[in-house]
């Protein structure tokens, strides 16, 4: 199973559902630096509120889920055997080749 397609939804739900609620937010940000660096503090507070909310979670959500999928499916595709490949031996002279549909109706 290839991965490269979970990966591609994965990241464009994650993006959409934090665009969302992001995007939406009412809220502030504070950095604090001090000294002794124990005592820096960054304080974020977020608030998005209505149907961004409702969207972009189950998003979010969505992508969580399909990006652990896809890291399921990457991990046991290197774990695969390649499969042998049979190649037809089909003669290459031009008289043993298929003659075309309905030949034998033309006149």
């Amino acid at each position: 199973m290839k991965s490269d397609r979970l990966v591609i939804f994965a990241v464009l739900f994650l993006a959409a559902g934090l665009g969302l609620v992001l995007g939406f937010t009412n809220g502030s940000t504070a950095l604090n630096v001090a000294y002794p660096f124990s005592e820096t503090r960054l304080h974020v507070e977020i608030a998005t509120m209505g149907i961004p909310v409702l969207i972009g979670v189950p998003l979010i959500l969505a992508g969580a889920v399909l990006l652990v999928f896809a890291l399921i499916a990457a991990i046991a595709s290197q774990f695969r055997r390649e499969e042998s490949f049979q190649s037809l031996h089909l003669p290459a002279d031009i008289s043993a080749r298929r003659r075309p549909p309905f030949a034998e109706f033309e006149e």
